[in-house]
């Protein structure tokens, strides 16, 4: 089990595309584990499906407390649907990756489309911010915690044309989610500094601020739970919508084994 590869992807509505692409025989070496936010006819491979959508940011939370907490693993890769990384690909995220790294597959600015993280770099970081609502932002708010925190986020360059971005086509909803949540980044983190004119342009990392919010009595992890995230996602209380899916999934867990 101490050589096999740990390769988590969090589902959306992409299922169809994965199992079309994805020949088993090519990966002797790998456990794959899904977690799927979009309610999706699954059948095979170790598998949870949650109560509902999470978004990108909740998913990657419960995905790394099932990875490192549950689980008991050390590092891992997180990946998508519409993505397919080749098993010696991965070899070569785990390899470069330690706690003071985060490997991605794909070029600058698709890192997270596919990544690799430790257990310690998750533990220093924090959660993925879910305010963040569906997907988009969340790796930008995470790289520049990583940034502020002198982790460094390395990639094998392959090219963005191997993320075929299906859930952004699915999703109709996906560009006024993308325009709130950039307005929440902002309110955050202030505005890009990249010496890079087209990140600048998009309102990508780095950003002017040092602490969240610009108040330097926030520590880097934190972020509110927001009324908007409140109101979309149906929160009876003060959890994050992954905190409440982590007792549903300790109470029904048999998909994923230990």
């Amino acid at each position: 089990m101490e050589n096999k590869i740990n390769y988590f992807i969090l589902g959306y509505q992409g299922f169809n595309y994965f199992k079309e692409k994805f020949d088993k025989e090519k990966f002797p070496n790998t456990i794959l584990r899904i977690i799927d936010n979009g309610n999706q006819k699954i059948n095979e491979h170790q598998l949870y499906q949650t109560k509902k959508n999470l978004g990108c940011a909740g998913g990657w939370n419960l995905i790394c407390y099932i990875a490192f907490e549950y689980l008991g693993l050390e590092k891992i890769i997180i990946g998508q649907e519409d993505l397919i990384v080749e098993e010696n690909e991965m070899k070569d995220l785990l390899e470069k990756c330690d706690e003071n790294t985060i490997t991605a597959l794909l070029k600058h600015p698709f890192e997270f489309s596919t990544f690799t993280i430790h257990k310690k770099t998750f533990k220093k970081i924090g959660l993925f911010d879910e305010n963040c609502i569906d997907a988009y932002c969340e790796d930008a708010d995470y790289k520049q915690r990583c940034y502020l925190s002198g982790i460094k986020i390395e990639s094998l360059n392959k090219p963005n044309e191997r993320n075929l971005g299906i859930s952004r086509k699915i999703n109709k909803r996906i560009y006024d989610t993308i325009t709130v949540n950039r307005i929440y980044i902002r309110e955050k983190w202030g505005k890009s500094i990249s010496e890079n004119k087209i990140d600048q342009m998009n309102e990508r990392p780095p950003y002017e601020f040092k602490y969240p919010f610009n108040k330097n009595n926030l520590n880097l992890s934190f972020f509110p739970i927001t009324q908007r995230m409140k109101l979309i996602q149906n929160l009876a209380g003060d959890k994050l919508p992954s905190q409440e899916e982590i007792p549903k999934f300790l109470k029904n867990p048999e998909g994923i084994k230990k």
